[in-house]
């Protein structure tokens, strides 16, 4: 392992500024030490869009590398080390499933729908809101910018997390008659379509979904003084009894941002948990369990070396077959106008 990480630091700094390595927090340890810059997605999605850099070499899944081929330059190339890195939360939902219940609610709901995806889809998903007017939205965005819908007299159809979508609606004091549970198989659930103002799709992700509150009242047993966060990907119950809930950047900031001597128990992915308790000494740091990614776990030092060479051969101008991430023709315009139309929303641009 040290053999190739000297491998890859030598070839990062050959190849100097043309290249970039981003890095979710999720990612392991010997991947987020080797990256230019780390974060959650949606910082993620604003560094690459930001850089100038020739090859841009992912530490993530496929999501986050399609978000970066939409957002790159002309002369820019992504690449994701292992393909098959994927998300299955992104899986459970696509534009054709997604036409369908939409054409079926927009029937039947007093209001204009607007439909909004979570960063955690794929470009079709993407296109299809950004084509009736919706925007991708994060973890740490979603309040606004569903807020911002539901102040223009429009109702939104929020995917593929159902989890996320309820604590966004629970954030903004929406009452539970006001949202309408669409199930994969197409079926509603819930409140009157007529007037509800949150349609959700009824997708999860399997990491924060394995935490339950017995996890929290086991924590708070053994630690009487401890404070509870978590993702909004958990569920409600669990959202509703923690101390905080946000994003993996919200966590992150907090934590680091707590007086010495104070104790946290986490639910989110594990990786990044053990992280935090090995940077925050000063502060006692546990996961509600331990709950890993396996797509992200898909990136290690082996594939990433094997991505750079390929990159150097490139560079130097010798033959090389470089696996770039691309996104479809028909997705690219109106995936990138959703992309575009939340950094917007919550820059206050619009």
């Amino acid at each position: 392992m040290k053999r190739i990480d000297e491998e890859i630091r030598k070839m990062k700094q050959e190849l100097g500024s043309s290249l970039v390595i981003p890095a979710h927090h999720y990612e392991m340890d010997e991947i987020v030490e080797l990256a230019d810059f780390l974060g959650d997605s949606y910082k993620l999605a604003k560094d690459c869009s930001q850089t100038e850099a020739e090859y841009i070499v992912f530490g993530g899944v496929s999501f986050m590398a399609e978000g970066a081929a939409l957002l790159a330059k002309d002369h820019q190339k992504v690449l994701l080390p292992d393909r098959s890195a994927g998300c299955p939360m992104a899986k459970m939902i696509d534009a054709e499933r997604a036409g369908k219940v939409y054409g079926e609610i927009s029937k039947r709901c007093d209001r204009e729908i607007i439909p909004m995806v979570y960063m955690n889809s794929y470009a079709d998903m993407k296109a299809f809101c950004g084509a009736r007017g919706g925007a991708v939205c994060t973890s740490s965005n979603s309040v606004k910018i569903v807020k911002h819908y539901l102040d223009a007299g429009k109702a939104v159809f929020f995917a593929p997390d159902y989890n996320l979508g309820v604590n966004t609606a629970n954030a903004l004091g929406i009452k539970k008659e006001e949202l309408v549970t669409v199930k994969r198989d197409l079926s509603l659930e819930g409140g009157d379509p007529a007037t509800a103002k949150m349609f959700l799709w009824d997708g999860f992700c399997y990491v924060h979904t394995t935490f339950t509150t017995g996890d929290v009242d086991r924590l708070r047993k053994q630690y009487p003084d401890i404070r509870i966060i978590v993702h909004p990907e958990c569920d409600a119950s669990l959202v509703d009894i923690a101390d905080h809930s946000g994003s993996t950047a919200m966590i992150y900031n907090t934590v680091r941002d707590a007086p010495p001597g104070t104790t946290w128990g986490i639910g989110t992915e594990y990786r990044f948990v053990e992280r935090m308790a090995k940077e925050f000494t000063d502060k006692t740091i546990v996961p509600l369990r331990e709950s890993i990614c396996r797509d992200m776990s898909k990136i290690t030092l082996d594939k990433l070396a094997a991505s750079l060479r390929s990159v150097s051969k490139a560079a130097r101008g010798e033959e090389s077959v470089l696996d770039c991430v691309t996104v479809p023709g028909e997705y690219q315009k109106d995936a990138r106008i959703a992309l575009q139309r939340m950094i917007d929303i919550v820059e206050a641009n619009i």
